[in-house]
Order: structure tokens, then sequence, then C-alpha cells
């Protein structure tokens, strides 16, 4: 068996603490994608924002199955980590190196994508948010409009570019559009696809702790795999070659 210093040790311990703490959040996720596969809701979850009636059975299917793939990759991911820790081989852990490089650089692709094309990004969300807002309210989809509502509310803006989007529709302004407990007057001004993504843009330093954050535990996985594979491997030399002697 390979004997290793004290530091490889901690590293090696480490490794397995927190591919452990991996392997339940896969196991959790994969639980969650096949109770959504099954059931084809959020009911239990998310039944305050009603989703489920917003989405439609089949986008909840796609949902399902997107969930119980990342449990999946997840759950095999952190079992190479682990195998490797604590079984000390070296196949395992150049293998969990190797997927969790790959991640990294799909993340860095995925931040380099976004700022390249975000004004398309912008494009895409805003028509979206539109054709969501005007089935809604042509088709009496009762569950979204109370979202767009609560959206209005929480938010407070109006619409999705402005309240004159209800005036397209031949639709009073709502009362959510207004403040509260004032329903007359000028309704708010803002719309709320704009309001969301300044949301999302004032709380880009707590995006960015948490991004940082789980970079770095990736890297500590990449390079602590990397160092406990050649000390096993140094180690086993190191023994073959006193077997000789």
């Amino acid at each position: 068996m390979a004997r290793l210093s004290c530091g490889v040790q901690c590293t090696r311990a480490t490794l397995f603490a927190l591919n452990i703490i991996f392997l339940i959040f896969g196991f959790s996720i994969l639980g969650l994608g096949i109770y959504v596969k099954i059931n084809g809701n959020f009911s239990a979850i998310a039944a305050a924002y009603n989703i489920t009636q917003s989405l439609g059975g089949l986008t909840m299917q796609w949902v399902g199955t997107i969930i119980i793939i990342v449990g999946v990759f997840t759950s095999c991911l952190a079992a190479f980590g682990c195998l490797g820790a604590i079984c000390k081989n070296r196949v395992f852990l150049y293998s969990y190196a190797t997927l969790l490089t790959l991640i990294v650089l799909m993340e860095f692709g995925a931040i380099v994508v976004i700022l390249r094309f975000r004004n398309d990004l912008w494009q895409s969300y805003d028509s979206g948010f539109e054709e969501v807002f005007r089935n809604a309210y042509r088709n009496k989809h009762n569950a979204t409009i109370e979202i767009i509502e609560q959206l209005e509310k929480e938010f407070k803006c109006c619409g999705v570019d402005s309240a004159t989007d209800y005036l397209k529709l031949g639709l009073p302004v709502p009362k959510s559009c207004y403040p509260p407990q004032t329903h007359e007057g000028l309704p708010y001004t803002q719309g709320c696809a704009e309001a969301v993504v300044l949301w999302i843009w004032n709380e880009l330093p707590w995006i960015a702790v948490v991004l940082g954050i789980i970079l770095f535990i990736e890297i500590f996985g990449i390079v602590s795999s990397l160092v406990l594979g050649v000390a096993i491997s140094h180690s086993s030399n190191i023994e073959i070659y006193d077997q000789y002697l």
C-alpha cells in the first residue's frame, strides 16, 4: 500500500469529504428530477407561483429529464473523486480531474459566449417575455397572469416594456402596475423585462462571489486529484524500488 505524506493525506481526506457532499447533492438533484418526471409538476416546491400551469406538462417533462441528467453526471463525477481518494486509484483521480477540467472550460466558454452575444440574448429574452405576455392575456392563462402581476408588484414595473403593452391588447392597466394603496394617476414607467435585468445586474456582485467559490472548489478538486495521483504513483515507485534492494 502506498505511503503518503501528512500533507497529501490531508488533501486526500479533504477531497473525499468534498465529494461526499457533491454525491449527496447529486443524489438530491436526481431524486428531484425523478419526482418531476413522474409527477410532471413542481407543486411541492413552487406551488406559490403555479409554474406547472404556466409552463405546461411537456415542458416540465423536459425539465425533469435535464435535472436527471445533471444529477446523474454530478453523482458520477463525485463517485470518481470519492473512489479515487479512498482507494488511492490513479485512474479514477485522473478521470475526475479531466472531467472537472472540461466543466471549468465549458463554464469559461459560456461566460465568453454570454459576453459576446449579450445583445442577442437580450433581444431573445425580451421577445420571449413579450410572447408569454401576449399569450397569457389573449388566451386568458390565469396562472401566467398571476405570475406577471406578482412580478409587477415585486419589481414595481408594468407590462413588458411599459403600460402601453396592455393598451395594445385593448386591456385596462391592472392594479399591480400602480403603487400599493394607489390605483390612480400614472402607473409604473419601467417595463418588467428591464426591471428583471437590472435586478440581476445589481445582484452580480453576489453572483460573482458564488461563482468564484464554485470555481475555487473546482480548481481545488483538479489540483488535489492530480497531486494525489502523482503522490500515489511516486510512492508506489519507491516501494517497488525498495523491494529490489
